[in-house]
């Protein structure tokens, strides 16, 4: 994998020393003028001496190295940029959001690339003519036909139930429930020596750490909504059973606010249940200090 060198530079020094000679080895910087292989490069905004820039942050790959690995490359980004303490919550928050939206984009790319091709049926060499059957006959009676008894059609079929939604109106359409992903929910303070642990209170520097009990299915995101009202979603990325995502709050939570309370939603998105997903499952509400 290649280590994050452009990510905690950017962090931890202002855009003036970053680009300073020497201050990447002939390798590394070899490596960031190649680039062919494959390449991550998202913008971000950082405070230089008390005044907002923006800031470049780059990640390549080796060369030779399959979409798959890559793939595990920005998930070891994610890793390394949520345990780097010298980068300010706000930066790691933009450039880990980055990350995750960009190896949903991969996945999504491989699953399509992956299914198979739909190949229409060929249309029927001649088309036949429809011979229309013959009106039905009236009952006879037993006196008609000796011998034999006359029964009655029967009658149509019941409709097969569906779910309805509690709330809903007998016309609503069925909705498709999703079930809830196996995960668990931990935070920590970096600094703290207490160490990770169930989440209990919020404030801007927190961390979480998302372990997965079986392989995410794909959609499957985090939804922090403030005080009844959603501010951020967190992307999972398909975590595969066993693995662990870290993060730091969204900062988009305790933006305006000094404080509330705050609900994490399980989400999950898939073809049939709208564009905001289904909320499985939910944690919380947690208090917040912003």
């Amino acid at each position: 994998m290649i280590p994050l060198f452009a990510l905690a530079m950017i962090a931890a020094e202002p855009p003036a020393a970053a680009e300073a000679p020497n201050a990447l080895s002939p390798e590394m910087e070899k490596l960031l003028e190649d680039c062919s292989a494959h390449k991550f490069e998202t913008t971000i905004d950082v405070t230089v001496e008390g005044k907002p820039k923006k800031s470049k942050v780059k990640l390549c790959g080796k060369p030779g190295q399959s979409d798959a690995a890559w793939i595990g490359t920005l998930k070891d980004a994610i890793e390394q940029t949520a345990a780097n303490d010298r980068m300010p919550g706000s930066v790691r928050a933009q450039i880990i959001t980055a990350l995750s939206n960009e190896i949903t984009r991969l996945s999504t790319q491989a699953a399509a690339a992956s299914a198979p091709a739909i190949v229409p049926l060929p249309a029927p060499a001649t088309t036949k003519a429809v011979v229309p059957l013959p009106p039905p006959q009236p009952a006879q009676s037993t006196n008609e036909l000796s011998g034999y008894s006359t029964y009655q059609p029967l009658p149509p079929p019941l409709p097969a139930p569906v779910a309805v939604l509690p709330g809903a109106t007998s016309s609503a359409r069925p909705v498709r429930l999703l079930p809830k992903p196996r995960m668990t929910i931990a935070c920590f303070t970096p600094g703290d020596v207490a160490g990770e642990g169930p989440c209990t209170s919020f404030d801007r520097d927190t961390m979480l750490v998302v372990r997965a009990g079986e392989n995410l299915p794909a959609g499957t995101s985090l939804r922090f909504v403030r005080s009844g009202e959603s501010r951020a979603d967190v992307v999972l990325a398909q975590l595969a059973r066993g693995k662990s995502a870290r993060f730091v709050l969204p900062p988009e939570v305790c933006s305006h606010v000094v404080g509330g309370n705050l609900e994490i939603r399980i989400v999950r998105s898939a073809p049939g249940v709208g564009p905001e997903g289904q909320v499985v499952g939910s944690e919380g509400p947690y208090n917040l200090r912003c």
